[in-house]
């Protein structure tokens, strides 16, 4: 098998654990020569933020006294929040010497700066040193916008990763913009270069819920981001090729960078600054968490408003989300998520709805780990159930041995996987599963729908349909909330997450097609979180052909929960 050869623009040796996870990468991987390093070319006024500054001294007074405040609050604010960060992606913030890994082929060329430093070409003679090695593709690591032929030198072009969103965040740093203007999601794309800056041809693109602090929200990009690069190269070094790219596409934002301290100040004033203020008062009073809830009716052909719902009375001291409602022996049955918040754990419970009311009639599952999710679907006479068991790191059939009480574990259908709100449906002569998994293993599963198919339900040989894992990275699409048939249509729920706030609305989507080679769904329409009096949120929907069910969520203080 012919191996790729990769190069990687870099400033320096000293680079960032990320930059330094894909080098090792290719080094490790069998699919490709040792990685060679392009340096030299680093503009002495380029450079992060947080670096020291070169030229801090100018003629003007004011710019000079910016650019140190800027300097000030960056270190400020990376010192709050770097520290919380790293209990979750420990590597984040880390500088890597490449030095001290292996002594990499180099080569070295000196480039060509515009005057504002902003553009990067190369000389002819640096052209000439980079053909001669014969390269697949560069991954550009640096600073600088690339320009001129070193864009079409080698064989697949240079390859760049921008953490941001270009269809409306173009410029840096990453994961700033989206948390200080409320954004809901936080995009990524990987892209191969032409001259226009983040204006390139877009292969891979992502978009994940925006975290609520900077540090935090960048993090996630660079763990989700890295894992799809490395996919990406796996690719060409497989096919030999590409992947098709979206195609042209027009773009109208500016160029999103710090051009005084304001930004940084109105960050601390908007995101920092609240968040103490929400510390202070639940110190006193108690935080306020959110506390799910569901509601049901007969829909009428789904004509019904949602206002309209039956409301269920949480039990003392939890609460009910994620319903399903099921028809056996002419009675209708929900089951659904009961959250003990004494225990910090979901069980699955059973509740007997009517015309008259409701009949709540207890837990019908409980494992020593929490389940959510309970789908629940019949296949010849009998009742199955499939809960979200990602805590267990598996995804598990139940089978009702007594219904709607007794259940007992039929098999594990996937295991070693934190999969989140699974769903099976049968299609023709074919099983197909649409999970959430986070492909980069540090368990968000907000953002990607992955879909399998076999031959039938009661097996754990699932495979990939044929336009891969994930069919879809993100947040505002991607996570289960549900499902429903209309005259004979297959729906799909999918839950809609705000900046940092899980489960803000949830969308209805109509599948067009699912087969063992694709998956594709367009949008009917989006519910909001208010069709209820003080509710918050909402993400999930579900009905069989006569009554439907929804949750909802309302915050209160902690210590109302556990008593009401």
């Amino acid at each position: 098998m012919n191996k790729l050869k990769v190069a990687f623009l870099v400033d320096e040796s000293k680079v960032d654990y990320y930059i330094a996870d894909l080098i090792s990468y290719v080094e490790d991987s069998d699919l490709f020569f040792s990685p060679i390093l392009i340096l030299g070319a680093h503009s002495e006024s380029g450079g992060k933020i947080g670096n020291k500054a070169k030229k801090l001294f100018s003629p003007n007074l004011f710019k000079m006294a910016d650019k140190i405040v800027q300097i000030i609050l960056y270190k400020l604010i990376r010192k709050i929040e770097l520290k919380q960060v790293q209990r979750r992606f420990e590597n984040y913030g880390k500088v890597i010497n490449l030095d001290e890994i292996k002594q990499f082929e180099r080569i070295e060329v000196e480039g060509d700066w515009s005057k504002s430093k902003i553009s990067l070409r190369f000389t002819a003679d640096d052209i000439e040193k980079i053909k001669s090695y014969e390269l697949d593709c560069i991954i550009r690591c640096g600073t600088g916008i690339l320009k001129g032929e070193v864009l079409s030198v080698p064989k697949y072009g240079v390859l760049s990763l921008h953490n941001g969103d270009n269809r409306k965040n173009r410029g840096g740093p990453n994961g700033f913009w989206e948390v200080l203007n409320n954004e809901p999601s936080s995009g990524f794309i990987i892209q191969k270069l032409n001259e226009e800056l983040d204006g390139g041809e877009v292969l891979v693109r992502g978009n994940l819920m925006t975290k609520a602090f900077w540090l935090q929200n960048s993090a996630q990009l660079h763990e989700k981001s890295n894992y799809f690069f490395k996919k990406l190269l796996k690719h060409i070094a497989n096919h030999k090729s590409l992947p098709l790219s979206e195609g042209p596409r027009l773009h109208d934002k500016e160029l999103l960078r710090f051009k005084s301290c304001i930004p940084l100040l109105k960050y601390i004033a908007k995101v920092l600054l609240p968040r103490v203020g929400m510390k202070v008062t639940s110190f006193f009073m108690g935080a306020k968490i959110g506390r799910w809830g569901i509601a049901y009716s007969r829909h009428g052909g789904f004509s019904k408003s949602l206002w309209r719902y039956n409301e269920i009375e949480n039990p003392v001291g939890r609460f009910l989300a994620d319903p399903f409602v099921i028809k056996k022996n002419e009675k209708h049955y929900i089951f659904v998520e009961d959250y003990f918040y004494s225990e910090g754990k979901g069980k699955i419970s059973a509740i007997q709805v009517d015309d008259k009311g409701y009949e709540f009639l207890g837990v019908v599952l409980e494992e020593p780990f929490h389940l959510s999710f309970p789908f629940t679907f019949e296949v010849d006479g009998e009742i199955y159930m499939i809960p979200e068991t990602s805590q267990n790191k598996d995804i598990r059939l139940y089978k009702c041995l007594d219904f709607p009480m007794k259940w007992a574990l039929d098999r594990v259908i996937m295991d070693n996987v934190s999969a989140g709100d699974t769903m099976v449906v049968k299609r023709q002569d074919k099983w197909f599963m649409l999970t959430n998994i986070c492909s980069a293993g540090y368990g968000e599963k907000q953002s990607e729908l992955h879909a399998f198919f076999a031959n039938d339900f009661k097996t754990n040989d699932w495979q990939p349909i044929g336009q891969g894992n994930p069919v879809m990275i993100d947040s505002e699409s991607a996570r289960n909330g549900g499902f429903f048939y209309h005259n004979g249509t297959f729906y799909r729920i999918n839950q809609i997450h705000g900046k940092d706030h899980y489960g803000k609305s949830f969308g209805v989507n109509e599948v067009t097609e699912l087969n063992v080679n694709t998956y594709t769904e367009k949008r009917v329409s989006n519910i909001n979180s208010d069709f209820l009096k003080g509710i918050d949120s909402t993400h999930h929907f579900n009905a069989n052909d006569e009554f439907a069910v929804v949750d909802y969520c309302r915050f209160m203080r902690v210590n109302k929960c556990m008593k009401t």
